[in-house]
C-alpha cells in the first residue's frame, strides 16, 4: 500500500445536556487532570498516516481555550477548529469544508469515545478496499425487544444486529460525493447512514475492545475504571 495520508474530524460540539449540573460540556471534564477530548487527541497525535486534525467545538467555547489545551498537551499536528451547526451530521459537514482533500481518508470520531484502541485505524484503513468507508462494530448479544407504550410488541432477531460505533473511516472522495448527492442537511445519525442511503458501499470492522461513549455520569465513573484496569 503506497503511504497513507489522512484528516481526523473530532466532533465534539455536544452541550452535555444529559450531564445534570455540569457546568461544562462532558468532553472538556478531567479525567486524571486530562480532559476528556484530550485522550483521543494525544493517540492520534502520534499517528503518521494523519497529516491534519480538525476539531469541531461547542459555539460557547473559545478557541482560545481549546488553542492553549493543544500548547499544554503537545498536539503537534496541523489543527483547525471550527464551530458546531445545530446537528452533529451538520456540524461534521461543515467541518469537512476545512479538510485538505489531497488526504486519501477522512476520519471522524466523537470526542466522548476516549479509550478506543487507535492502533485499529491502520487495520481498518487497509480493510477498505474497493468499500466507501469502513465502521467499527460491536455484536449485540443481549435479547432486542420492540416496546411501544410499556407494551412488548415482539422479539427481533439479533443474528445480524451490531452496534455502530467510532471512529469511522471513509475515502475523502467518497465523502466529497456524498455531500455533493444531498440537497440540504437531513437527519442522518451520522456519516455511514448518508452514504448507505446514497448507494455508497461500507464495510464494518468488528472491535472488541474497550470504546466506551460516556453519555451520562456513570460511564464516566466507568471509564475511570478502565483507566486503572490499564495502568
Amino acid at each position: 500500500m503506497s503511504k497513507i495520508s489522512s484528516t481526523f474530524i473530532l466532533a465534539s460540539g455536544g452541550s452535555g445536556q444529559r450531564f445534570k449540573n455540569s457546568k461544562i460540556p462532558k468532553q472538556y471534564l478531567k479525567v486524571n487532570k486530562i480532559p476528556i477530548l484530550i485522550y483521543s487527541l494525544k493517540e492520534i497525535n502520534k499517528l503518521k498516516f494523519v497529516d491534519q486534525i480538525i476539531i469541531i467545538k461547542n459555539k460557547n467555547i473559545e478557541k482560545k481555550f481549546l488553542h492553549g489545551l493543544l500548547t499544554k498537551y503537545k498536539i503537534s499536528k496541523h489543527t483547525c477548529i471550527v464551530n458546531g451547526g445545530k446537528t452533529r451530521f451538520e456540524s461534521v459537514k461543515n467541518a469537512f469544508k476545512e479538510i485538505e482533500i489531497k488526504n486519501s481518508y477522512t476520519i471522524i470520531h466523537d470526542a466522548v469515545r476516549p479509550n478506543f484502541n487507535f492502533k485499529n485505524l491502520k487495520k481498518m484503513i487497509e480493510k477498505i478496499g474497493k468499500y466507501d468507508g469502513i465502521i467499527p462494530v460491536e455484536k449485540i448479544n443481549s435479547t432486542i425487544k420492540n416496546i411501544k407504550n410499556e407494551n412488548v410488541i415482539k422479539t427481533l432477531s439479533r443474528i445480524n444486529l451490531y452496534l455502530s460505533q467510532t471512529p469511522q473511516v471513509f475515502k475523502t472522495s467518497s465523502l466529497v460525493k456524498g455531500y455533493n448527492n444531498i440537497k440540504k442537511i437531513n437527519k442522518f445519525t451520522d456519516e455511514s447512514e448518508m452514504l448507505e442511503k446514497n448507494g455508497f458501499k461500507i464495510k464494518s470492522f468488528l472491535n472488541t475492545g474497550d470504546n466506551l461513549k460516556i453519555t451520562t455520569k456513570d460511564d464516566l465513573e466507568i471509564f475511570k475504571k478502565l483507566l486503572k484496569k490499564h495502568v
